[in-house]
């Protein structure tokens, strides 16, 4: 009930979810050190960390106190070795990895935090829950406080494409979209521009405040970041990869290579598609590709109904840079 698994707005209307925080952490101790117990424990401290739960009414320093006591119980021997012994099957040491990967990600935020920061966060793979990029803005995220129909896009979409890059001429970002999609129940779109030194996002645009509602939400006020704070961000949190998996980054290795060798597929009438890890099958990558007779001369027949394949390629243990390069080839 204290985790922000769904709907965001569920534990924002949750007035006892800090005091329910609160116990279950500081009875924490009384658990036994397993895998499912560390698992738990670890996503509720991602969400105390840059997750929704940050947004709750917490009394000064008490959610800092809270993260900062998980994070020392989580520490101890008999927790910390509850990853290295997993027993149950692909789906165990999948979440055993996820777990080394993760561990110490939430309790090393900065003190102080200022200015945007961004922390991708992959979910426990047991909940199949999509990896987000999350973006927080003096240390508040931004996507459940302004939209609550899907969480924060992959950092695949926000950092590797480029699009929180800020230049001269104003750019519309969507930070998120509803999971039924956008014209379902909307997105949460921002404004990103240059001005001097400084980075500005404005004119917010987001659905209407609920359902039947023809009114829009009240428009968040414009947030400007130091231009070079802003840029070594963007920066720092793109090559931050460390929380990625060897089929995810093969996936984005892949990707990167269609992108940067357009006649790979074009010489097959073809252009790609979505490129990343399966939802169901982590550990494998999906490749997928449109095709349309005369694509790559620039007058396809059928461009408006063209084919899509999809490619399904196991992880075969070899490191990820080997895997995307025969791929390619």
């Amino acid at each position: 009930m204290g985790w922000s698994h769904d709907d965001p707005a569920d534990l924002l209307a949750h007035r006892d979810a800090p005091a329910l925080d609160e116990r279950v952490v500081t009875r924490a101790h009384l658990l036994p050190p397993t895998l499912d117990h560390h698992a738990a424990l670890l996503s509720l401290a991602l969400d105390l960390s840059s997750g929704t739960a940050v947004l709750l009414d917490w009394p000064p320093g008490r959610r800092q106190a809270l993260l900062a006591s998980l994070g020392c119980l989580l520490a101890e021997p008999g927790w910390a070795c509850a990853p290295d012994a997993p027993t149950g099957g692909a789906d165990r040491r999948r979440r055993a990895d996820w777990i080394r990967r993760t561990g110490r990600r939430p309790f090393l935020l900065p003190a102080a935090p200022g200015g945007l920061r961004i922390e991708v966060v992959a979910a426990d793979p047991a909940d199949c829950r999509p990896v987000e990029a999350r973006l927080l803005i003096d240390g508040r995220p931004v996507v459940p406080q302004l939209f609550t129909g899907g969480p924060a896009h992959s950092p695949e979409y926000l950092l590797d494409d480029g699009r929180l890059r800020a230049g001269p001429r104003p750019r519309e970002v969507q930070l998120a979209e509803a999971s039924c999609t956008e014209g379902c129940c909307g997105a949460l779109h921002v404004t990103v521009r240059r001005d001097g030194d400084q980075v500005v996002w404005e004119d917010w645009r987001r659905p209407p405040a609920g359902p039947g509602s023809r009114e829009p939400e009240p428009r968040p006020p414009a947030h400007r970041f130091d231009a070079a704070a802003y840029d070594a961000e963007i920066a720092r949190a793109q090559a931050d990869r460390s929380w990625s998996w060897p089929a995810r980054t093969t996936a984005r290795l892949i990707r990167a290579g269609l992108a940067g060798q357009p006649g790979l597929l074009g010489r097959w009438d073809a252009r790609p598609g979505w490129t990343g890890s399966g939802f169901d099958a982590p550990d494998a990558v999906v490749v997928t590709f449109w095709y349309a007779p005369g694509l790559a001369s620039g007058t396809p027949v059928r461009a408006a109904d063209p084919l899509q394949f999809r490619w399904v390629l196991p992880d075969d243990g070899t490191l990820p840079e080997a895997q995307a390069a025969a791929a390619l080839r």
